[in-house]
């Protein structure tokens, strides 16, 4: 036998063995923020047939969650993907060109591809369920908006890997918006075009799923013009930040940096939260209230999704009192309650493939 065998043989029994002896240790890895999961935990002992006959799956289970070293493990795997093959650890990111990544879940790139059209009659339902809540806040004085943001390959399809490409097919998100701009008198607030026009100030992170600021600022603009208002004045300021969502996701957030392009406000902010059901610096919340003391400005109830996070603090200076809500349903108690002069439902593009809207009984 030649001395380099016993080496190999020794080298990979210590590798093999190297985790389960840091778990016997109590040293194993804990959980994973950036896996957005709660771990399994150690099934009890079991004390019964049934509980004996379930113990080894949930023993598999926590093990594979909790083995020794596998938060390092992990970690080692997503930078030898991610620096040496320009690949993605999770199945959830895609990784582009110049340092751009993009969302691949929840039907992002069946939107990206647009192969399934809307049809007339799914279109003619948005706009029956869109009036019912037109009319029904018409007669309580308040104003409906409707806002259809854009996921970022809409707008930067030029930075996704080279083998996705697209027909040259229209979004639905412009199909819905041209045909109820055509066939309602609804206010529709349709943002592809504002934010295609604006598109060299880059408007999203890099590293993450959402608009920036001035990307955000554009849906805010848009929308606050629709209401009959102006909108605020904000300088361009510039931050270095660990990566976003999406480099969360790849476990790598502290190696992929974001030049995060924010704007500040010249004047200083008035609204103040007098409710909220979480701290978070990105209103990324389910509920969210701010006040102006101003009782001249109107009240609003915005429902919304994870691109209405960033207009928070755009929106909430033009109201006297206004409540942010993380639903697609609409909820007639909640307008009933806060008797808003406006109400905003926002949706984003890829949303669009699996949405059925519907309306609650609107007493």
């Amino acid at each position: 036998m030649k001395l380099r065998d016993p080496i190999l043989i020794a080298v990979f029994l210590i590798a093999i063995s190297l985790p389960l002896g840091v778990q016997l240790t109590g040293n194993a890895s804990g959980t994973q923020s950036h896996e957005k999961r709660k771990l399994a935990p150690l099934p009890a002992w079991p004390t019964s047939f049934e509980s004996l006959w379930k113990y080894p799956g949930k023993f598999t289970k926590y093990y594979g969650d909790n083995f020794g070293l596998r938060a390092k493990l992990i970690r080692l795997h997503a930078l030898v993907m991610y620096r040496l093959f320009g690949l993605s650890p999770s199945d959830k990111v895609l990784t582009g060109r110049d340092g751009w990544l993009y969302y691949a879940d929840d039907y992002s790139l069946d939107d990206y591809r647009s192969r399934v059209p809307f049809t007339t009659a799914e279109m003619a339902k948005w706009q029956k369920v869109l009036e019912a809540r037109q009319d029904w806040l018409a007669k309580r004085g308040a104003k409906f908006v409707v806002v259809f943001a854009c996921d970022k390959y809409v707008i930067y399809p030029e930075f996704l890997p080279a083998a996705y490409r697209r027909n040259d097919v229209p979004y639905r998100v412009d199909e819905l918006s041209d045909y109820l701009a055509k066939n309602s008198k609804l206010t529709v607030v349709a943002l592809h075009q504002p934010l295609a026009a604006a598109k060299p100030d880059r408007l999203y992170q890099r590293t993450d799923t959402h608009w920036n600021d001035r990307g955000a600022y554009i849906g805010y603009r848009e929308i606050i013009t629709a209401i009959g208002q102006q909108p605020l004045a904000y300088d361009p300021v510039e931050k270095t930040t660990e990566g976003w969502d999406l480099a969360r996701m790849m476990g790598l957030n502290d190696i992929i940096r974001e030049e995060d392009r924010q704007l500040q406000p010249r004047t200083p902010r008035r609204a103040a939260i007098v409710d909220i059901d979480r701290p978070d610096p990105t209103w990324n919340v389910g509920r969210v209230a701010l006040e102006v003391n101003d009782r001249s400005l109107p009240k609003l109830v915005m429902f919304r999704d994870s691109f209405g996070s960033a207009l928070v603090p755009f929106l909430a200076e033009h109201f006297r009192h206004s409540l942010f809500l993380w639903q697609y349903d609409f909820d007639p108690a909640v307008i009933e309650r806060e008797n808003p002069d406006v109400v905003i439902w926002l949706m984003t593009s890829r949303r669009l493939q699996w949405f059925d809207p519907v309306n609650p009984p609107l007493p």
